[in-house]
């Protein structure tokens, strides 16, 4: 009789993250607007928030978001902006006014991502980032 073989079989849990920096003066919905034209997306602002603890305040500040799920795509869509109720979301870009985040992105590749959001007249910049250097973003999907 012949030796066994032995295969491992490991899964990837999380699909990483891809986070992109909005510098811009449009207020929340006129940008959520702007890239439901653009993506062909339905983001909605979520009922629910979450919330974060802040050290400066000692307490926790509650972040209100929009969301869209593509179920043809599997690609999911937050959008969140930095300042709220005078805090920073993320206290170390704060030139960054929303973060666009994409979780399993099957649909939009990322430099054509970028080039369509700076297409869109009242963009000022666009700034990728490595998911890695983002912890809050467990709160959108929890």
């Amino acid at each position: 009789m012949g030796k066994v073989k032995k295969y491992e079989l490991t899964l990837d849990d999380e699909q990483p993250f891809e986070v992109y920096g909005i510098s811009t003066a449009f207020a929340d919905y006129r940008l959520t607007w702007e890239l439901n034209q653009m993506l062909g997306i339905h983001l909605e602002k979520e009922q629910r928030c979450f919330e974060l603890y802040m050290p400066k305040l000692k307490a926790k500040q509650a972040f209100s978001f929009f969301s869209y799920e593509d179920q043809e795509l599997l690609t999911r869509f937050f959008l969140v902006k930095n300042k709220q109720e005078q805090q920073l979301l993320q206290a170390d870009r704060p030139m960054i006014d929303y973060f666009l985040v994409l979780k399993e992105n099957f649909s939009h590749q990322p430099e054509t991502l970028i080039e369509q959001l700076r297409a869109i007249n009242g963009i000022v910049a666009v700034f990728s980032f490595n998911s890695e250097e983002f912890d809050i973003l467990d709160y959108l999907t929890s």
